[in-house]
């Protein structure tokens, strides 16, 4: 569905005034200071790094480093000051309130705690833990003298930077302090449209309207009070959408009301607003208390059917407060909420009253968005001239359909002289303009409240989210692990590190600061993208504030840029980036390269560097990891997509690595020297052999990884002592020989060892059996009588394939995705498959065909939504009340002219299907066996 916004603008009138409270009937308020202030990003920079330093500090003073009394005393001075220096910008940041002097020194605050904690990680890398043993301490005190003798200094001057830092607070405390008032809210309206000017509204509109009007379902009461949720980002046009149902529906209320909810939520103010639409002017006394105003507005509504719009809710609490003081009359009220957060809509319609929902409301399509875009600047999109045309366009898709944006910079356009070289400055320099140009301020607001109502972890997420192009698909895995590499990520009980960095993930997608892509039938999102104004907006207070740094395409770098904490390069040609080579950057601590290399000889030596990601770079060679040995601190590599081709032994002195990714690159063995990284959580190895050792890496909890040679099916014992294990993916090759080889001892010791992974937590393995395994599907069929009962996603395909399916499938009760490849399914296969109370989503690759088919019958698979299968021409049926949920359906023949008479398929039963793919691989068919094939297909349709 698409969504609106107008060609002209204009507010409509309220009805009521009131002299004791700011009617916002039809309007939006905005809290906060319209103008982010410079100290979110510095306190949002600050949260995960201060999280961090204080409990590297806490170990560095503890007795196992044996730090000098001096040393120990400048240490705890700074953890100390430090974490007062922290508390004032988080009380800054909440006042909204700062200065030049005040952001002039958040900085010198964050720049001394990243080179503490610079400092602090060099020691301990270089220095380590004192060893047991006098002769051992002994040699290990002279081997670390100069180490000490370093630190001691850094200490003190880290001292005196930190004095110095304090002094200016004393010294310019009346600039510094704390306002005793934090500004109170600006109010800006939503503008309003002429009903005959929307573009693009009519579907969502009518759509949501019959929704709400729809008395004609049997499963819905036409009486009871109706609510429901229209969810989207910010500026994409809900409260527009919400004003139009609001005005359609005219005539068929008794009492309706429009109110907008402040992000700082006021029961009493937002009652008043509901109330003096419903009663005389100047009834609404402001010395009423919060019970008066509920006694008479629940007075007003009791025997009145009404109609509610609640503008730009933010919270889940907000909403119960509202919601138990509008009586349920059973007369067919409704209530219409318009939020940015989907949990905020969720718990909206939560309720068990069928007929409440969401609507998320979308970005315009392309053709409303360019009649909207042009229309507004030059009447109509005809009478645009040719010059602009390109330039109209590329403004137009940074705009990505989002209607603020799209009537905020055409008006700005409108404004500007149309000449082409000045269009092409605006679209160059958007976030710039953005951050400053008054035309654009409306979407500058629009975009910060969202912002500003993020906590501080999550804000310096969104903030790092300028490390990648703008506009590019973000893969959920790739950003979580680098956010806990880069320190963002605070710890919390019974949860791993990567699991908080999922779940800081998922909140941004409920509150629309990112766009959720590649979502699957479980609900998970697999990637992301930011909006590209948003992306323009954080991309400059990352720029004001250090926090990333772009070189490359329309960024520069300047000789006078030292302090460059992270930095992603675009190197659009081969040649592009070379410059970087000239630049002392001895500060970086994560690095992205995105496009070609070659030229590169190799990769600066950053000597604080914790993230390395060469994703999909071109031209990347085992030269550019000549000094990787010497990235001691590092704890992300990524070379996904590259042509590196093997890793050096230097590897093995990254001892915290915590990521590796080798995926879809050329390396087929890695060094032994994988095995001394304690530290490593994330193995994806590819391709490469699993080597031997690889049960010293204890720490590992996701393993990616090929076993083809007897080597690396020894090492698969080994797996047995990766307790922290929860993602097992290994490409398992077998090999046929004549006896009963070594090889097939070890294939038989699989099942064994696979029965024992079920002592840890493991939730996903991918088996991948390749070549002759016919005798390794029959061992695992047999032999695994005990499984992993935690498995929540199980895939085991290859060659061959099991006789049926085993029947230890039906102990994983958790398990709701599964895959297999068998021989053929029976009657008996689909029970064991039918009785799974979770599986969600099943694939299934036979081998054999059959003259009965597939029978599904009974009232099984309660939460399959999505079934697929792979078999030769075979009949396929389902019995009524089978598969209740399924909702997609892709069956995958291969046809030889032979199994035409076993064409007979039905999806008659299925009544929740929404989605049917038929592909089909044709063996010697003539055209007319293709026909056929097709209408089969066509008369087995019944949705």
């Amino acid at each position: 569905m698409c969504p609106c916004w107008n060609l002209e603008q204009d507010r409509p009138t309220t009805a009521r005034k009131s002299c004791h409270f700011s009617t916002l009937s039809h309007g939006l308020r905005v809290e906060g200071n319209p103008s982010s202030s410079p100290m979110e990003v510095l306190a949002s920079a600050s949260e995960g790094l201060m999280g961090a330093l204080a409990e590297k500090l806490r170990s560095l003073l503890g007795s196992e480093y044996a730090l000098q009394a001096g040393v120990r005393d400048d240490i705890d001075f700074l953890q100390s000051e430090l974490q007062r220096m922290h508390t004032f910008l988080q009380d800054y940041e909440r006042c909204q309130a700062t200065t030049a002097v005040v952001k002039d020194w958040a900085r010198e605050v964050q720049e001394l705690a990243y080179d503490l904690e610079d400092a602090v990680d060099d020691f301990r890398h270089r220095v380590g833990p004192v060893p047991v043993g006098i002769p051992a301490k002994v040699l290990h005190f002279v081997s670390t003298l100069m180490a000490r003798r370093q630190i001691a200094e850094q200490a003190r001057s880290l001292r005196a930077r930190a004095l110095e830092v304090s002094e200016r607070h004393k010294r310019y405390e009346h600039d510094l302090s704390l306002p005793v008032d934090a500004p109170s809210s600006s109010t800006m309206f939503a503008e309003v449209t002429n009903q005959s000017n929307l573009v693009g509204i009519d579907g969502p509109r009518d759509e949501i309207i019959g929704k709400l009007m729809d008395a004609g379902r049997k499963d819905v009461s036409c009486t009871r009070r109706r609510v429901a949720a229209m969810v989207g980002f910010a500026g994409v046009g809900k409260t527009t959408l919400a004003m139009s149902v609001y005005r359609s529906l005219e005539g068929r209320f008794q009492c309706r009301a429009f109110v907008t909810v402040s992000r700082k939520f006021d029961i009493k103010r937002l009652l008043a607003d509901i109330l003096q639409q419903f009663i005389p002017i100047g009834s609404v006394e402001e010395t009423w208390e919060v019970s008066q105003l509920v006694g008479k507005l629940r007075q007003s509504l009791q025997d009145k059917r009404y109609l509610i719009v609640i503008d730009d809710l933010w919270e889940t609490s907000a909403w119960r407060d509202i919601s138990c003081v509008l009586p349920e009359n059973n007369l067919g009220s409704i209530i219409l909420i318009t939020t940015r957060n989907e949990s905020v809509a969720d718990a909206c319609c939560s309720s068990c009253h069928l007929g409440d929902f969401v609507h998320k409301v979308a970005s315009m399509n392309d053709l409303d968005s360019k009649t909207l875009f042009l229309g507004r600047i030059f009447g109509s999109e005809d009478n645009c001239p040719h010059d602009l045309e390109e330039v109209s366009m590329k403004i137009l898709k940074k705009c990505a359909g989002l209607p603020l944006a799209i009537v905020c910079i055409s008006s700005l356009l409108a404004a500007t002289r149309p000449q082409a070289t000045k269009w092409e400055k605006i679209y160059n320099s958007l976030g710039s303009e953005i951050e400053s140009n008054d035309s654009l301020s409306r979407l500058k607001q629009a975009l910060q409240l969202g912002y500003e109502d993020l906590p501080q972890h999550l804000k310096v997420c969104v903030l790092y989210l300028c490390s990648f192009p703008g506009n590019c698909k973000i893969e959920r895995d790739r950003l979580t692990r680098r956010w806990v590499a880069e320190g963002f990520v605070a710890e919390k009980p019974r949860m791993s590190l990567q699991e908080v960095a999922e779940s800081y993930f998922s909140e941004l997608i409920e509150r629309t600061m990112i766009q959720a892509v590649d979502v699957d039938c479980f609900g998970e999102v697999h990637a992301c993208r930011i909006h590209d104004v948003m992306f323009e907006l954080i991309m400059m207070k990352s720029f004001e504030d250090n926090f990333v740094t772009l070189v490359g395409d329309r960024w520069g770098l300047s000789p006078q840029q030292r302090n460059v904490r992270r930095l992603s390069l675009y190197c659009r040609t081969a040649t592009d980036g070379l410059e970087l080579l000239s630049f002392d950057l001895p500060h970086v601590r994560s690095f992205t390269i995105y496009g070609d290399i070659r030229s590169f000889h190799y990769i600066p030596r950053y000597k604080f560097l914790r993230m390395l990601d060469f994703e999909c770079c071109e031209g990347v060679r085992s030269r550019h990891l000549n000094n990787i040995g010497n990235l001691l601190l590092l704890k992300y590599l990524s070379l996904k997509g590259t042509w590196i081709s093997e890793l050096p032994s230097q590897i093995g002195n990254l001892k915290c690595l915590e990521t590796l990714d080798l995926t879809q690159t050329n390396v087929r063995e890695l060094p032994k020297e994988i095995t001394q990284l304690q530290r490593l959580v994330h193995l994806l190895a590819g391709g490469a052999e699993l080597p031997g050792g690889i049960g010293n890496v204890m720490s590992l909890q996701t393993l990616c990884i090929r076993a083809a040679s007897k080597r690396s099916k020894e090492a698969v014992n080994e797996l047995l002592r990766l307790t922290n294990l929860r993602q097992l993916d290994i490409s398992y090759m077998h090999l046929k020989v004549k006896g009963r080889s070594q090889y097939e001892r070890l294939d038989a010791c699989l099942p064994l060892i696979i029965g024992k992974l079920g002592n840890c937590d493991l939730q996903s393995l991918n088996l991948n059996l390749l070549g002759h395994s016919m005798g390794l599907f029959l061992e695992l069929q047999l032999s695994l009588s005990a499984p992993p009962y935690t498995l929540k996603s199980l895939k085991i395909k290859g060659e061959h394939g099991f006789l049926g399916v085993p029947m230890w499938i039906s102990s994983l009760a958790q398990l709701n995705d599964l895959e297999l490849t068998i021989a053929a399914v029976g009657e008996r296969d689909t029970e064991i498959l039918a009785e799974l109370p979770r599986l969600i989503r099943l694939r299934l690759a036979l081998k054999e065909p059959s003259a009965q088919g597939i029978i599904i019958r009974g009232s099984g698979f309660p939460s399959l939504k999505e079934l697929y299968i792979n078999c030769r021409v075979m009949p396929v049926f389902f019995g009524q009340g089978v598969m209740p949920k399924l909702q997609k359906f892709e069956l995958r023949f291969l046809a030889y002219q032979k199994d035409l008479r076993s064409v007979l398929f039905s999806t008659e039963h299925l009544q929740s299907l929404k989605e049917l793919r038929f592909a089909v691989v044709c063996k010697g068919l003539s055209d007319r066996d293709i026909e056929f094939l097709k209408e089969a297909f066509k008369s087995a349709v019944f949705f």
